[in-house]
């Protein structure tokens, strides 16, 4: 009896999550025309940005399950699921490395749905994690093998995600690490290529074959480098007859730890009789997908899916290989795929704590690390060195909040000098959604000078901030985020303002401006 008890098996919508709270997120696609036939990956397709729950409200959430539908363009009439090419769901790979502090860039692949797979569910008690204030890219495409006149028939994708929030369990989540893998051919137009299947390595015995790139394939889309230099494609040409492919996909998978797994998803064209992962170290195949084509006409009525609660072992230092099999019956040449898509359990995973979604959000879209900023006040100017490095969270929200204008208007509320230490509080009122993000930061650990500058969290309208001059300590429940030099004359001005009983200026002093900037250039 095998060590470990696998199920291969269908994963559908109907899977039973009954110790779960899985929510549920429809998205609809746009709406397309098909006007002719179209072969994998030929179709109309479209994405979008997906987020599963408020974006406003930062919190961790678990993908847990896919399914898509295909209808007509009023978003409920079935339609003909063979027209369903694609629905991948991918991570922003840079955003989810900085959202959950990863110390390696993620895959950005999390799920796809194909032909013969319209639902993919891991296991119960695992999932993908993902942050409410992340967008999943979601790409959808149709094709057409079959019928000849399609009238222009209008089709969209009904795509359901369903989810876990971490704050609605009883039990933790065991956290999945998405890795791909592609079965790949060498492309007979590298000229690092012998003319002639090759063994790549020799130790793990896994030999390419040789052959065109698909016609409707794309060099960006589907070519890989391996670390000897030599081309590939993952979309490649099946002629007529049997055709078996082995690839090796060490290099790929790039295991970063011995770890276990608990879910694959797999990628076919028409004509697949299977796929299989293979421990070549250890002899021995880790799963095994098969393929049903249909009876009459082209394409994919069901792919299997891999999903073990216990694990499969996989291993750093072993080689693995990827074997698919085609049987193309007809007198044409016909395109095809082969990838794996695996939930491995993350071992490196760290559970963010409340408020570092908040603090980690900023903008991935700009790389940008903002070191300086300058305040324009009604008592003159106030130069700040930003600490990007020492509180990454409290630094990219003031400096998005700075760039938006959020500080223009700001007023000092207070002045307290105690000693020799004078504390300046001052509040810049701002939208909620904004207000949420300061609220939600965690205090870190930067360390305070004779002059800084700390965020203070949020009160119901506004954000807080507290100049501290003659302190190397930080206040209490404040994060530093910015030295300024003690000598500026309008900070010594507003120090020293005349002040009522409770501290507040009798003269008004507010921000009027402010900018921040990258090494000496003033960012947008």
């Amino acid at each position: 009896m095998p060590r470990f008890f696998l199920t291969l098996l269908l994963l559908t919508s109907s899977a039973s999550a009954a110790t779960l709270p899985v929510l549920q997120r429809e998205v609809l696609s746009e709406v397309y025309t098909i006007d002719r036939k179209y072969r994998s990956m030929e179709g109309p397709g479209s994405t979008k940005a997906v987020y599963l729950a408020d974006a406003t409200k930062p919190e961790l959430l678990w993908l847990v399950g896919v399914k898509t539908e295909m209808v007509a363009a009023d978003g409920k009439t079935p339609q003909l699921p063979e027209l369903m090419c694609h629905v991948n769901v991918d991570y922003d790979a840079q955003r989810h490395q900085t959202l959950f502090n990863m110390s390696r860039l993620p895959g950005s692949r999390v799920v796809t749905l194909s032909q013969g797979v319209l639902a993919t569910r891991v296991p119960d008690g695992f999932g993908f994690p993902v942050a409410s204030n992340e967008p999943l890219n979601l790409f959808t495409q149709v094709l057409n093998h079959n019928i000849e006149r399609p009238a222009n028939i209008k089709v969209r994708h009904r795509v359901t995600f369903e989810y876990v929030r971490e704050r609605d369990l009883k039990v933790p989540m065991k956290p999945l690490l998405n890795i791909g893998a592609s079965g790949m051919v060498l492309l007979n137009d590298n000229p690092l290529a012998v003319p002639s299947p090759v063994d790549l390595g020799g130790a793990h015995g896994a030999t390419c074959l040789m052959a065109p790139r698909a016609p409707n394939g794309t060099p960006t889309g589907s070519d890989y480098i391996d670390p000897q230099g030599r081309r590939f494609t993952g979309h490649w040409v099946v002629p007529p007859g049997r055709q078996e492919n082995h690839s090796d996909v060490t290099w790929f998978m790039a295991l970063p730890f011995d770890a276990r797994l608990h879910y694959a998803a797999v990628h076919l064209h028409p004509f697949a009789e299977s796929i299989a992962l293979r421990d070549v170290t250890a002899k021995k195949t880790i799963f095994t997908a098969r393929a049903k084509n249909p009876a009459r006409g082209v394409g994919l009525d069901h792919v299997d899916s891999f999903a073990s609660p216990p694990g499969v072992p996989l291993y750093r230092d072993h080689q693995y290989e990827l074997v698919s099999v085609y049987d193309n019956p007809t007198r044409n040449t016909h395109d095809s795929m082969a990838s794996v898509f695996l939930g491995v359990e993350d071992r490196d995973f760290v559970k963010p704590r409340p408020g570092d979604l908040a603090a980690r959000a900023g903008d991935p879209g700009d790389p940008r690390t903002p070191d300086s900023a300058l305040l324009e006040t009604t008592e003159g100017a106030i130069a700040l060195t930003l600490l990007p490095q020492a509180a990454p969270g409290a630094t990219r929200q003031f400096a998005a909040l700075a760039r938006s204008g959020g500080l223009n208007g700001a007023r000092i509320t207070k002045i307290e000098r105690q000693g020799q230490t004078i504390t300046i509080s001052f509040t810049a009122k701002t939208a909620e959604d904004r207000r949420l993000l300061f609220a939600n930061l965690p205090v870190e650990p930067a360390r305070a000078a004779y002059t800084s500058l700390s965020v203070c969290g949020a009160s119901a309208d506004a954000v807080r901030f507290a100049i501290v001059i003659g302190q190397k300590t930080a206040k209490r429940g404040c994060t530093v985020f910015a030295h300024i030099a003690p000598g500026a004359q309008s900070l010594r001005r507003i120090a020293t303002a005349k002040v009522d009983e409770s501290g507040r200026p009798l003269q008004p002093i507010a921000i009027v401006a402010s900018a921040v900037y990258e090494n000496g250039v003033k960012l947008p």
